[in-house]
């Protein structure tokens, strides 16, 4: 490894799916989430590819459901223990600019774990859907923490040519020291298919720093662009600012 690389790095979590039958007391993808039976469940109003303006709202699915204790690091709020992410199985043409086009829309909650009192033991299933691959399959998780290093392109030209050197002596023709792939929390997202992108925060001008990723993977049963990923990007300054979806 390059010593170089060493400041760059940032902590993430690989998670590893498979089908399983989690609870919502256990970290999941496309699993139950622990959510308050008085709080409303979110649904999404805003026309997709199938349903144009003033179609019925549609209830959004559970996508991944992370407790603390699996994956700790650097990107929890203080006194959350909990993180939600959950997504309208449509796609949509021109969503707020927050969100990615020609993709679901994403909802987020953070939470203390202990509030919640009584589960809501059922949720609404979806009115609609585009398509299968917007279901994740139930699947627990297994976390492998990893050191992550970011896209070859966002390091200092100096770096690229011994960093290219490495991958190919250390590599199967992939790039898998600034590339690690797959469901992630925290790290570097990659570039391989664009130019770097930088996103700031709109609350507070922060550059914002990847807090999930949604992988393409037979295991859930998830398709994202053309088999591709759903990256979910946060203010590091404070997580309650509006977050970023980017597709890759």
């Amino acid at each position: 490894m390059l010593p170089e690389l060493a400041p760059h790095a940032r902590e993430a979590v690989i998670l590893h799916p498979e089908r399983a039958e989690p609870d919502c007391q256990n970290s999941s993808i496309g699993g139950p989430l622990l959510w308050p039976s008085d709080e409303p469940w979110p649904e999404c109003s805003l026309p997709d590819v199938n349903s144009s303006a003033g179609m019925p709202a549609t209830a959004m699915v559970p996508v991944a459901q992370i407790f603390r204790r699996d994956a700790p690091g650097p990107w929890w709020p203080a006194d959350i223990d909990l993180l939600q992410i959950l997504w309208c199985p449509n796609e949509h043409w021109d969503p707020p600019a927050q969100q990615a086009d020609v993709s679901p829309v994403l909802e987020v909650r953070w939470r203390r774990a202990a509030d919640v009192i009584t589960p809501l033991r059922t949720p609404p299933p979806p009115s609609r859907y585009e398509k299968d691959g917007y279901l994740p399959q139930a699947c627990a998780i297994t976390a492998e923490r990893v050191t992550d290093f970011p896209f070859r392109e966002e390091l200092p030209a100096e770096l690229r040519p011994r960093l290219e050197d490495l991958v190919r002596e250390t590599g199967d023709g992939g790039d898998v020291i600034t590339r690690l792939a797959g469901w992630k929390l925290g790290g570097w997202p990659t570039w391989h298919l664009t130019h770097p992108t930088v996103f700031a925060c709109s609350d507070c001008g922060t550059t914002m720093t990847l807090l999930f990723t949604v992988a393409s993977d037979d295991e859930t049963g998830v398709v994202v662009g053309r088999w591709g990923d759903l990256r979910l990007f946060t203010c590091p300054a404070d997580h309650r600012h509006a977050f970023q979806v980017d597709l890759h």
